[in-house]
């Protein structure tokens, strides 16, 4: 069955499918920028060197959330702060850095940091990542945390799917025959 739309109908159509194609594509720039800083910084280190680093302070930041206007839930997202020294011909350094992203979270990030805790406790030195062409640039978890970036993932594909699908619409569907 053909229904007959008329050219004004069609052009609030488009309006419409224009707006939620804008915000679509708001989705995808932020999704897209997002995903990229996660996926960047590990592929940039996959040749850099592991060494030992002593440990110098750590701490386990703190962040709590509500789920709810009225504050009905509240969770606890935790991020290790950590400060560490290692040498490189001969040359001291000192680093900061132990993720790509610093990301909260009760799992991964939290039991990370209760084991640099007890490895300060002990004395026990760390591997840690250090970039050959910088040496003051180092890291701790040099890879992806696949636990944050499969949320970001599929966010990623779900908006690149959507605007896709509206610019389908727009280009093939919404025309006005005469």
């Amino acid at each position: 069955m053909i229904t007959e739309v008329s050219s004004a109908e069609i052009r609030k159509a488009r309006l419409g499918v224009y707006f939620v194609a804008i915000i679509a594509l708001i989705f995808v720039i932020v999704f897209s920028i997002k995903v990229s800083k996660g996926v960047v910084g590990p592929i940039s280190a996959l040749n850099w060197v592991p060494k030992n680093a002593t440990l110098i302070n750590v701490s386990i930041d703190e962040m709590t959330t509500t789920t709810t206007r009225d504050n009905r839930s509240q969770y606890t997202l935790y991020t290790p702060r950590i400060l560490y020294k290692y040498t490189v011909s001969g040359q001291e350094y000192i680093g900061r850095k132990v993720t790509w992203s610093d990301t909260y979270d009760d799992g991964f990030m939290r039991e990370l940091g209760y084991e640099l805790k007890r490895k300060l406790a002990a004395d026990v030195p760390i591997e840690i990542h250090v970039n050959p062409s910088n040496a003051a640039e180092s890291i701790v978890v040099k890879n992806i945390i696949w636990e944050h970036m499969s949320k970001l993932l599929v966010g990623f594909i779900i908006s690149w799917a959507v605007f896709l699908w509206l610019a389908y619409v727009l280009i093939f569907k919404l025309k006005h025959k005469k």
